[in-house]
């Protein structure tokens, strides 16, 4: 008899149609799923390429309230 293994998957691209795989990268990234399905449209279904998207997303949110307070004077 003949035993084959099953296929393994890929582990360097998203399948959105995987709801196993879609909830561990919410739950890694914590970010929503309208949020990832965004981010997956914009660049692709590559998992590097999200990750460095999410990074930058959140490094872009935190500048602007601190270029708002603008620098701290003491008088």
């Amino acid at each position: 008899m003949l035993c084959s293994r099953p296929p393994r998957p890929v582990r360097t691209t998203l399948d959105l149609a995987n709801a196993q795989q879609v909830k561990s990268v919410r739950k890694r990234l914590r970010i929503t799923h309208a949020d990832l399905v965004k981010i997956v449209d914009k660049i692709g279904n590559s998992l590097s390429a999200i990750e460095k998207e999410v990074e930058l997303e959140k490094l872009t949110a935190v500048q602007p309230r601190n270029e708002k307070s603008g620098p701290a004077t003491f008088e």
